[in-house]
């Protein structure tokens, strides 16, 4: 059941903080600065926008320094220390905003986004909000699904949450943070690849704290078309497997060596589907999700026995 949000009224006030980290993506930061200055800010409350640079090389700073954000404080912040969780805590530290919205530097948000993303925490209904995230429609082939839609950060059921949070459109309260926080530097963008976001949502809710989902409240995501290729989702099975394997072995630090004899229990499956998967490589150069969800599994145990 979807929560509606009552809107502004007179006398509200609200402090918000949005994050936003960037690496060397100038031109698709720029479009993403574009639609985040045409976004309302709601009456009474202050707003600033971060935007913290992980080591950047191109025109990022001009890019931050030439962007017209009417209605809010637009920062500037760099971060040399390689990793988005790092960049991230670095933004979380130096803002000010009771409320925490984050998106990413390729993403076009909602004329309303501030508002219906943070109204819940605002009011004191949830802890933290995750929002919709759709691919832009060029960006989405009839092929994307399954697995493949998750790895590229598509939150779009209806009644279904992801299983944590998901980074390109969430926000929390500032309490929240600090009790759940900060973001693991070992994990995300820059480090093992991912997690950093779904793990901090995990910590959440193992605090009793309230996550509403709000699947309506949807950011467009302009993500690189490369990463809709063959290699790029092999590249992203690697990462992703990477990612689970330190997790897990947080949670159990005790956990056995991966066993041989669970390899051969996946291996029927991914050959099966490795011959799918060149049927339609050949036919009409498309991944296949089932086959990447085999090889995801594969690659799982593949971390598994190197972290041993």
């Amino acid at each position: 059941m979807t929560l509606k949000s009552s809107k502004t009224e007179p006398g509200d006030q609200a402090s918000v903080s949005i994050i936003i980290c960037t690496k060397d993506r100038g031109a698709s930061l720029r479009d993403t600065l574009a639609h985040m200055g045409r976004t309302a800010v709601p009456a009474g409350w202050s707003v600033e926008l971060v935007v913290v640079d992980n080591g950047s090389s191109d025109d990022t700073q001009q890019v931050v320094s030439q962007a017209d954000v009417p209605g809010m404080t637009l920062r500037y912040v760099f971060e040399p220390a390689r990793g988005k969780s790092r960049a991230f805590n670095t933004g979380v530290s130096l803002s000010s905003g009771q409320v925490l919205l984050m998106t990413d530097d390729d993403v076009h948000v909602p004329v309303n986004w501030i508002e219906d993303m943070c109204r819940p925490i605002v009011s004191g209904v949830a802890d933290g909000v995750q929002g919709g995230i759709r691919p832009a429609p060029h960006l989405d082939p009839p092929w994307l699904s399954g697995i493949l839609r998750y790895w590229v950060a598509v939150v779009e059921h209806p009644e279904q949450p992801p299983e944590g949070l998901v980074g390109a459109n969430m926000a929390i309260s500032r309490r929240a943070f600090e009790v759940a926080g900060p973001c693991d530097p070992r994990l995300g963008p820059g480090a093992a690849g991912n997690f950093e976001d779904t793990v901090l949502g995990w910590a959440m809710r193992e605090a009793g704290m309230r996550i509403h989902y709000a699947p309506d409240v949807a950011v467009e995501h302009h993500f690189d078309a490369d990463r809709l290729t063959i290699a790029s989702f092999m590249h992203a099975a690697g990462k992703m497997a990477a990612s689970r394997v330190i997790v897990d072995r947080d949670r159990d630090p005790t956990a056995s060596r991966a066993s041989l004899l669970a390899l051969f229990a996946h291996l029927p499956g991914l050959v099966l589907r490795s011959g799918s998967q060149l049927v339609r490589l050949a036919l009409r150069r498309e991944p296949d999700a089932r086959f990447f969800a085999h090889y995801y599994r594969f690659k799982l145990w593949q971390e598994s026995r190197r972290a041993a």
